[in-house]
């Protein structure tokens, strides 16, 4: 769900051709300088072999977003123009929840049985089914998986556990984008799924990431044992440990990595959370009603009235909308609503908060309009061959 761009001013990696990516806020598929150290991924033979794709690097702006939460210095007039806080390595989130909020765009998966059938460019078999995929070490396998789900999801369900006639095998990748997972970027999984459902899976979600960043959950947990409906539900068929989802091949006490899961697993509750901000994942009543989250200091967002789901959203469409600009635009009058919230998340962390002290505030930041209807593409990123709601 994501991008298109050049990155100061030089054409590098990305992940999709420009208008076919579905993402949330645009985020930068190259990571930062440490991210390259503790993956052993370099970014000059990304870019060497993403530029004979003809993939284009899109603009980080879920990094900047996570940058500016953690009081980015830029002056809020300046914001539309002032593409400082969006610099690779500018540090003031840490490299690891930089890591973790690119991990919902990015998550690292192995391929099962029948998952690995992909040819591109001429060439057979471009998937190394023995290794962990990323993007930034099987280019060629990421987008040409990427591209055969996107065709897949027009006419079946993209799914893990919960298999059904009209469905297909999804990795964690393809099920994040596609299909299941698709609450992990603050969508709807599918169209016509009634509001209240959608919001819980997402609480689900936000939950099981904030324990593990709270120390609740611990990073050898099996997902399978874990207390929660939403986990239960999309991965209690796997023999997959916290570890084993955020840090598939590098959870190794060498990397670091696993020490900072914690890190990590923040920065997944800041992207989910900023995606619902993206008009092309979520559509919010136009203004915050001026009310206060109750329990807390802070506002309450703008209300949901629609959560969209992808698979019959026009990908150039929705590209639009979770751009720099799309992010901004309101920039004149006051802090893009994304931003604030996630520097009151940074806020909660900083103060150590549980579960039970942090969940008030997301409810509130998810909390439903009393106009909410059921998931669609949305009326302004429908494709051409769909109808429209009657």
């Amino acid at each position: 769900m994501q991008f298109s761009k050049t990155f100061k001013g030089i054409l590098v990696a990305g992940l999709l051709l420009v208008g076919t990516w579905v993402g949330a806020f645009q985020i930068g598929p190259l990571g930062t300088q440490h991210e390259e150290r503790l993956t052993n991924e370099t970014n000059s033979t990304l870019a060497r072999i993403a530029g004979s794709l003809g993939v284009l690097i899109k603009t980080p702006v879920h990094e900047e977003i996570t940058h500016l939460g953690k009081w980015c210095h830029v002056a809020q007039a300046d914001l539309a123009t002032d593409t400082y806080c969006s610099g690779r390595d500018v540090g003031f989130a840490s490299p690891y929840v930089i890591y973790g909020v690119r991990w919902n765009d990015l998550p690292p998966f192995r391929l099962e049985k029948d998952q690995g059938n992909c040819d591109y460019l001429g060439k057979k078999n471009v998937c190394r089914a023995d290794q962990t995929i990323r993007f930034s070490t099987q280019p060629a396998c990421w987008y040409c998986l990427f591209k055969d789900a996107e065709r897949q999801a027009r006419t079946k369900t993209i799914a893990g556990c919960n298999k059904t006639e009209n469905s297909v095998p999804g990795n964690l990748m393809t099920r994040s984008h596609f299909g299941d997972l698709q609450f992990l970027h603050g969508m709807a999984n599918a169209s016509g799924i009634h509001p209240v459902a959608t919001r819980a899976q997402i609480l689900d979600w936000l939950e099981f990431a904030w324990k593990v960043s709270s120390k609740e959950i611990l990073p050898q947990t099996f997902l399978k044992d874990i207390d929660n409906p939403s986990i239960k539900n999309h991965f209690g068929c796997t023999e997959w440990r916290v570890v084993d989802l955020y840090l598939l091949g590098r959870q190794d006490a060498a990397s670091g990595l696993v020490s900072q899961i914690r890190e990590i697993a923040f920065g997944s509750v800041l992207h989910t959370v900023q995606d619902s901000f993206a008009a092309a994942h979520a559509e919010r009543e136009p203004q915050p009603a001026g009310a206060q989250c109750e329990g807390s200091v802070y506002a309450m967002p703008a209300r949901i009235v629609e959560f969209h789901a992808y698979g019959a959203q026009d990908g150039v469409l929705h590209d639009h909308d979770d751009s720099r600009e799309a992010m901004t635009a309101v920039a004149k009058d006051r802090w893009p609503e994304a931003v604030e919230v996630t520097r009151n998340l940074f806020e909660l962390q900083a103060d150590g908060a549980k579960w039970a002290d942090a969940s008030s505030y997301l409810q509130c930041v998810f909390t439903l309009s009393d106009d909410r209807r059921a998931s669609s593409p949305g009326d302004a990123y429908r494709r051409a061959d769909m109808p429209y709601r009657q």
